[in-house]
């Protein structure tokens, strides 16, 4: 008899620490999703009901639904942390993804109308692109924090200089001509592709290259390595390039003036440019996925 309830005993004073372990663990996933979610502005809070309306991607009801299923058994910690770690890094890729289309079609915008010429050569696409494209990044990645639920985070000084030296960039590279036109014109779809890959290969190691000595720059846990310098720009030029094929060839089918000179108003220009921008970026980040870079 004493046996058995010296047993008895054991168990529930195992079943209490049991108990008690998955209960501080299940706090700890709480507070680590609380986190993230106190990050998203108003970049990731959009994404986020765009996943939560169409169940695609992982949204913060999924992150929930894992933290119960930790605290009922059904998976590990260590995957239940993982659950929520890749949900905040593709919040945050979106969230960046989000801020440079919407820096390109102002950029875009911004160059043609102040332009109002033909095709924009580098020099034009730095002058026109690059400031506008620095204020609008700034701004929006500032508007971004403001909109969280982090306090004193919205105005970083060092924050804001690299959104703006990104915003730059990014400005810059959708601003200028991808040369595309010159193959539909002509009638040559080759030749649309082929414009659309070179443009796209140079955009993309111009800003492959200058994102990393950015974030070189800015980072403190980064350090510069010539060999990652490289890489990071043969990365982004091979994503760049093959996309801007495929945008090229793209374009050229849609085209209903293959083979005929036409004039645009503003209004045309700036919206077909936009697209065609907003369909490389958007193309590229999930070439990057699929590849896992």
């Amino acid at each position: 008899m004493t046996e058995a309830l010296t047993n008895n005993y054991a168990n529930n004073l195992n079943g209490f620490y049991t108990n008690s372990y998955v209960a501080q663990k299940t706090q700890e996933l709480e507070n680590k999703l609380k986190e993230v979610q106190n990050e998203q502005g108003f970049l990731g809070k959009s994404w986020n009901c765009f996943k939560e309306i169409t169940n695609l991607g992982l949204s913060n009801s999924d992150c929930e639904k894992l933290v119960d299923k930790y605290n009922n058994g059904e998976i590990s910690f260590e995957e239940a942390v993982q659950y929520i770690e890749d949900f905040e890094s593709k919040q945050e890729t979106m969230s960046e993804l989000g801020a440079n289309i919407l820096t390109g079609i102002g950029a875009i915008a911004y160059a043609t109308t102040a332009l109002s010429a033909g095709p924009i050569g580098w020099i034009a696409a730095i002058a026109k692109g690059a400031p506008i494209g620095a204020a609008l990044k700034a701004g929006i990645k500032t508007l971004d924090r403001a909109t969280n639920d982090e306090k004193g985070d919205a105005l970083d000084a060092k924050q804001i200089t690299k959104d703006a030296i990104s915003g730059a960039l990014t400005g810059t590279t959708s601003a200028v001509s991808s040369g595309v036109g010159a193959g539909i014109k002509a009638g040559k779809v080759g030749l649309s592709i082929l414009n659309g890959a070179k443009c796209g290969t140079i955009c993309g190691s111009v800003s492959g290259a200058a994102s990393y000595l950015v974030d070189v720059a800015f980072e403190d846990d980064k350090e510069f390595n010539s060999g990652e310098l490289l890489k990071n720009t043969a990365t982004s030029a091979f994503v760049s390039g093959t996309v801007g094929a495929v945008v090229g060839g793209g374009m050229y089918g849609l085209s209903s003036n293959v083979g005929s000179e036409t004039t645009k108003t503003l209004g045309q220009t700036i919206i077909a440019d936009s697209t065609s921008s907003t369909a490389r970026k958007g193309m590229g980040q999930i070439e990057r996925n699929i590849l896992s870079i």
